[in-house]
């Protein structure tokens, strides 16, 4: 008898462009907690319960939904992979936004100079 390597679906399994969204929102709101600002957008207060609330999924079936996909390690690198390409989309747009606020400085000092 052959026993499979994979496992069986949950029942309520998280759909891969799930997965990716709730691990960006994750993403970002750890890596916040870590920085304070004076910000009305401090996302370091969000609370685990709400973001399960915003996906509309609980913690048990992120639970199983992540432990279904990490012994499927295709479907987990592709989910991987996309969280990346979010992620860097997101750093690229801010990087952006940065360039042209500090030209807009640098050009209005150059500016009151002359």
């Amino acid at each position: 008898m052959f026993i499979s390597c994979s496992e069986n679906k949950p029942d309520n399994l998280m759909s891969e462009k799930q997965m990716v969204d709730f691990l960006f929102d994750i993403n970002i709101i750890n890596s916040s907690r870590a920085y304070r600002n004076n910000s009305d957008l401090n996302y370091y207060n969000i609370k685990d319960t709400f973001l399960y609330r915003i996906h509309d999924i609980d913690s048990m079936q992120f639970v199983k939904s992540n432990d279904y996909y990490s012994k499927n390690p295709k479907q987990y690198l592709k989910i991987y992979n996309e969280l990346q390409k979010k992620l860097i989309k997101i750093r690229d747009s801010i990087d952006l936004d940065l360039h042209n606020h500090t030209k807009k400085i640098k050009d209005s000092l150059i500016r009151s100079v002359n």
